[in-house]
């Protein structure tokens, strides 16, 4: 661990893996791992969660199932101790997108964590157009209050950067169109020039993760409001997509990895197959809304 806290430098910490070969690979830098099936096994992961007192969910945030087991095994560990118990959840900045492309949602209000209530919001937008990963945010709180799970909602925004781990280092965003344009000669983009979006770097994002587990082992989260008003974004700085498009087009520019410097504007359909598997919502959401 990179924290300078001895309560949590000092605390046992286990990871949740998916694979025997990975697992050796943790085994052996001295990682304590549990093997289990994958995000479907609610059964196990609710199991596995009622030994510990504090769960950092960093899976993507689209799988309420598996998300909620977390926050119910921490509830049974809190009814067997008698002591606080937390949940750290990671979930994104697209659950408050608007939908300029489709005109299906139009947004102008500029959202803040320490006073919008940010829980209604997105059960109310949820009414409109259910989206997997508000979804989860909301069973998740919900769940918490029920089951007496303190739970706290990271919501980073585009995340960009090299990670420093053993197996997978990439993002989302910037490698699915890094990818597509390798493929095809040329940098593709959704949506407007000027529609503003924010970022954070992987490593800045992690250090947030340290911040809150220190902040749990130190004195149990004070000061840090949990469950309807447990929501934090993680924003760096902000870009445009039309910035986001020429960033990359000089990137691969400089290589002569592509054919053309001229950014070829896409339609939500194409944009979609290309970087979220055909589905059109996601891509919106991610790739060219405010």
């Amino acid at each position: 661990m990179r924290s300078e806290n001895e309560l949590l430098k000092n605390s046992s910490f286990s990871l949740l893996i998916r694979g025997a070969e990975k697992a050796r690979a943790f085994k052996d830098k001295g990682f304590r791992t549990v093997l289990f099936d994958g995000l479907e096994d609610t059964a196990a992961i609710e199991s596995i969660a009622s030994d510990y007192d504090l769960i950092i969910n960093m899976t993507p945030g689209f799988s309420v199932g598996s998300a909620t087991a977390f926050v119910k095994g921490l509830g049974h560990r809190q009814k067997s101790t008698g002591q606080d118990v937390y949940y750290i959840h990671t979930s994104g900045t697209s659950n408050l997108a608007d939908q300029p492309i489709t005109n299906a949602y139009h947004e102008s209000r500029a959202f803040v964590d320490t006073s919008t209530d940010l829980c209604s919001y997105l059960q109310q937008r949820n009414a409109l157009t259910p989206y997997a990963q508000r979804t989860t945010d909301i069973a998740v709180i919900s769940t918490g209050l029920a089951s007496k799970v303190k739970t706290y909602i990271i919501m980073p925004p585009t995340i960009y950067g090299t990670g420093s781990g053993d197996f997978n280092r990439l993002t989302i965003q910037a490698p699915a169109v890094i990818r597509s344009a390798l493929r095809t000669g040329q940098v593709m983009q959704l949506g407007e020039d000027n529609a503003v979006a924010e970022h954070v770097h992987v490593e800045d994002l992690a250090d947030l993760y340290i911040i809150m587990a220190n902040k749990v082992t130190k004195d149990g989260m004070q000061g840090f409001p949990s469950g309807e008003r447990g929501i934090y974004f993680a924003s760096t700085g902000r870009h445009t997509w039309g910035e986001f498009a020429q960033g990359i087009v000089q990137a691969l520019g400089g290589l002569n990895a592509v054919k053309t410097d001229k950014i070829k504007k896409v339609g939500l359909a194409e944009a979609a197959e290309m970087w979220t598997g055909g589905d059109e919502l996601v891509c919106e959401l991610n790739f060219g809304a405010r």
